[in-house]
């Protein structure tokens, strides 16, 4: 997200995959106050692995209260390289999952699964939640419209000033011409 957004309190992170255990899903309980909850998912590749190309590596799917949440497939093409080591040659993408904008009290079910992309040497797989994601975004979007018109009605008035100047002068200048 960018510096406008909160990035919110982060709510924990939750293996979902190790190499030597596979995939299991993860049970989290949270409150409407975690409310807007921000997903994001970090992939722990290691060795040889290519260069990803934008097809979908894993899925992830959010239930709760006997319903689907947010169900998206994860391609990782724009994710951050948040770490990398070059003793164990081993590198960290993490990618942006989504938004779930409203939870009530309750346990939900986050799972991962293998996506349609093959050639991924997969180390493990993290969920990191973060509650309260855009606390502050609503203040800061009402503060940016406000700074764009106050922006947008000086460089009206400027214009309007420089036209006038413009007018006097050339005025100016047909009277001098007038005179002479």
């Amino acid at each position: 997200m960018g510096c406008t957004a909160s990035d919110g309190a982060r709510t924990g992170t939750y293996r979902v995959y190790e190499r030597a255990t596979g995939y299991k899903p993860v049970e989290v309980a949270l409150s409407a106050s975690d409310a807007p909850l921000r997903v994001s998912v970090d992939l722990r590749i290691v060795g040889g692995t290519r260069q990803i190309d934008g097809h979908s590596i894993l899925s992830l799917t959010v239930t709760g209260d006997g319903r689907s949440m947010l169900a998206v497939p994860l391609t990782f093409a724009e994710a951050t390289l948040e770490d990398k080591s070059a003793e164990t040659n081993e590198r960290i993408y993490r990618d942006d999952a989504g938004l779930i904008p409203a939870l009530q009290n309750g346990i939900y079910m986050f799972s991962v699964q293998s996506g349609e992309e093959t050639g991924i040497y997969i180390q493990s797989v993290d969920i990191i939640l973060r509650a309260d994601a855009f606390a502050v975004y609503e203040v800061v979007r009402t503060g940016g419209f406000l700074l764009m018109a106050a922006g947008i009605t000086g460089l009206i008035f400027a214009m309007i000033r420089h036209r006038r100047m413009r007018w006097r002068q050339s005025g100016a200048q047909l009277r001098e011409l007038d005179e002479n």
